[in-house]
């Protein structure tokens, strides 16, 4: 995310926490520096065992340090999340960085991000397994991102209903009504 979109969202009076990747190396170079020493400014783990899986989180939180400041509006921590999951005998570990103009504790930082991840992974999985997005073969131009866009839509107005056990009950009971999903477009109650 650029520089110019935090200046944007401070401005409008919130607050943004914004996950650090190889796209911005310079950020990013930074952020382990400062998460690599043992002076975090606060600390969490939490521990939770789902569907066979078993997952550690630790969440490490630093205060930024003055030369981000200048470069990033309102910067205030640096956030580092270590995940190991263990399923069967398998283990994994990965490391996620975030930088913060919310000043939150590792606490905070910690159930926010994971409730951010179970969200995007409940998204990823209904387009992946219910909508077989990965499988799709349309791969020229703006077309995926327009048939992804449809699909988003497709999703949050089945889920606005509130009324399927699953995405794959609504897509059957709905797969020809075209007039149906014209209408809710449209915000017209069918």
């Amino acid at each position: 995310m650029p520089k110019k979109t935090t200046e944007i969202i401070i401005e409008s009076g919130n607050d943004y926490t914004i996950g650090v990747k190889g796209n911005q190396p310079t950020l990013l170079k930074k952020v382990k520096e400062v998460s690599a020493y043992p002076n975090q400014k606060s600390f969490s783990r939490t521990i939770e065992k789902n569907r066979g899986r078993i997952e550690l989180r630790e969440a490490f939180v630093y205060d930024a340090p003055k030369e981000l400041k200048d470069d990033w509006k309102n910067i205030s921590k640096i956030i580092r999340i270590e995940r190991t999951t263990k399923e069967k005998e398998k283990v994994t570990q990965e490391s996620a960085y975030f930088i913060s103009s919310k000043d939150g504790d590792a606490e905070y930082f910690n159930r926010g991000i994971r409730l951010h991840w179970g969200i995007e992974n409940s998204l990823h999985y209904v387009k992946d397994v219910t909508f077989k997005e990965d499988a799709s073969k349309i791969k020229k131009g703006n077309a995926p991102e327009n048939n992804s866009i449809i699909r988003n839509i497709v999703i949050n107005i089945f889920r606005s209903e509130n009324c399927y056990d699953s995405m794959a009950q609504a897509i059957r009971l709905n797969c020809n009504k075209v007039k149906k999903m014209f209408a809710k477009l449209n915000g017209e109650c069918f």
